[in-house]
């Protein structure tokens, strides 16, 4: 199978070898036989990135309008009219706006991971993912065109797939940075209202 592969979410030898292995496939049917349905784990692991990231996002919409309202002096619902790819653009803007006492080096680092784990949101959201049969890795996939293109720049073409290959215990680690950021702008959260 001859497809374009962004290996984002592992630096592992190990990793970029599956990803090698499974791009070297030559059709759908190869690539499938090293695939195996995920379990109720990692689909729970799944679901608790992709609500916990939701959670974070939330918050940063709730702060976005604190912050403007301190700043502006009036309430507004643009926070939550921004499309979701924009909050974090907004949230760090209006953290290195803001002329309050509060930790804007804190929200700066929360906004970095959200950052990063935006692609795992948006990934097991919207893309296939199967268990590697030989380790305890995840492979997501797509085919869709516009989402393999949105994801590194690199077009699909006739009927390609983009891989993403993570390992489960890497991805153990990143939702507990996750959780603790989304705690971090809990409080502040409630701090500032």
């Amino acid at each position: 199978m001859n497809a374009p592969v962004s290996s984002q979410g592992s630096t592992q030898a190990e990793a970029l070898a599956i990803v090698n292995r499974l791009v070297a496939t030559r059709n759908d049917v190869e690539l499938l036989q090293h695939l195996e349905g995920v379990g109720k784990d990692e689909f729970a692991l799944m679901g608790e990135l992709v609500q916990v990231y939701c959670s974070a996002d939330a918050l940063c919409r709730g702060l976005i309008a604190i912050l403007r309202k301190k700043r502006e002096g009036s309430a507004s619902d643009f926070a939550f009219k921004l499309v979701d790819a924009d909050v974090l653009i907004h949230m760090r803007k209006e953290a290195q706006q803001t002329i309050l006492s509060i930790d804007t080096v804190g929200i700066i680092s929360a906004i970095e991971i959200l950052e990063m784990h935006r692609d795992f949101r948006h990934t097991f959201s919207h893309w296939v993912v199967k268990k590697y049969r030989a380790g305890n890795y995840l492979v997501a996939f797509t085919k869709n065109k516009k989402e393999g293109e949105n994801r590194d720049g690199i077009a699909l073409t006739g009927g390609q797939a983009k891989l993403m290959v993570f390992p489960v215990a890497e991805l153990l680690i990143e939702l507990d940075k996750l959780k603790g950021h989304c705690e971090f702008l809990a409080e502040l959260h409630q701090y500032m209202e």
